[in-house]
């Protein structure tokens, strides 16, 4: 039975290290080949625990938390990329924390972006893309990324206009303005892929949404013809008493108010306890309040059930869902962030 292996040097033990680092450390090339260590990319070693923690996983299913797989990942590759390289695309949205539609929450490949002009990168795991040059870098937890705002336009070559819509209310509701958006798709003018899509979606971003699903419910909203709501604001008792709640969805002037209650609403009996509550509250002060949840949208008699009954509290009609054909998916979107080919991104 093989002994144990010996462990890593204090400097290498618990992270991603090149066979650079670890030759200066001392290891040998048998140390090296260590079945507890695994090569994440050619020149690279980390204990194999690394990346798959049991923690991140359910039991027979897949890896839970991809955004600390590809922070792993990314980790290890910028070991041995070149200096002048950055991550982009899904890659640099899942690190930013920019929500993608579920067939692009992609762990491999790693989207990583050159300046025109220089070789792209050439190694199994990456797609590799040029012009970084036209976009704004920032370091984020000692990674070099493509900006959220360049990010955002990044993704118009890959995403449908609704799904453009969540990127982009996460980068607004961060940055506490749309105007970064605006800004950086400007700039990268008519050169940048998908700007016709990219547009569209901007016109619809808006500052506030907590959550890919309060942005989709807006949206539902008003692809069926009800008034646009205000999103995460104050709602006030009419008398000036004080503060009723704070409304994912609030349309004022027919006193209606609706909450999206994710996951994390249910199972946790105080957060059900102020639920409840903050209903009976608003509900005393002569609101309509609704609530609704995901099956809301992926089930068809609850989603027009829940359309109806809004419509009626604010004195409309329901019209048919006829989107853009650029809107494409919201839980059924096909995966096109995968490939080998060099990109050149505006």
């Amino acid at each position: 039975m093989p002994g144990r292996p010996t462990p890593l040097p204090a400097t290498l033990a618990g992270r991603a290290f090149s066979t650079t680092q670890a030759a200066a450390a001392g290891l040998t090339e048998g140390r090296l080949r260590g079945a507890d260590l695994e090569r994440p990319f050619h020149g690279v070693r980390r204990v194999a625990a690394t990346a798959g923690d049991p923690s991140l996983r359910d039991p027979g299913g897949p890896v839970l938390d991809v955004r600390a797989q590809v922070q792993a990942d990314a980790c290890a590759a910028a070991l041995v990329l070149p200096d002048d390289a950055a991550f982009s695309h899904c890659t640099a949205a899942l690190l930013h924390g920019i929500p993608l539609p579920r067939s692009h929450e992609h762990v491999r490949p790693l989207h990583v972006m050159r300046p025109t002009g220089r070789n792209p990168v050439d190694r199994p795991g990456v797609t590799p893309h040029l012009g970084l040059q036209s976009r704004h870098l920032v370091v984020v937890r000692g990674l070099r990324l493509v900006s959220m705002a360049d990010t955002w336009v990044d993704l118009g070559s890959l995403l449908g206009v609704e799904d453009l819509v969540v990127a982009g209310d996460r980068v607004a509701r961060l940055a506490g303005s749309t105007e970064p958006l605006r800004l950086a798709l400007d700039r990268r003018g008519r050169g940048a892929r998908g700007v016709r899509g990219l547009r569209e979606a901007l016109a619809w971003v808006r500052v506030g949404a907590d959550s890919a699903m309060e942005t989709r419910s807006r949206l539902l909203f008003c692809r069926h013809g009800l008034p646009e709501p205000e999103v995460n604001v104050a709602v006030m008792a009419a008398d000036g008493s004080g503060f009723l709640c704070r409304g994912d969805f609030v349309w004022r002037e027919r006193k209606v108010v609706a909450e999206y209650q994710g996951a994390h609403h249910f199972g946790n009996f105080r957060r059900g306890d102020d639920d409840i509550s903050r209903r009976l509250l608003v509900e005393d002060d002569g609101w309509k309040y609704v609530e609704l949840t995901r099956s809301d949208h992926t089930n068809p008699a609850r989603r027009h059930a829940l359309l109806r009954r809004l419509a009626a509290y604010l004195g409309v009609e329901v019209v048919a869902d006829r989107p853009h054909p650029a809107w494409t998916g919201r839980f059924d979107t096909t995966s096109t962030c995968e490939g080998g080919e060099v990109r050149a991104d505006g």
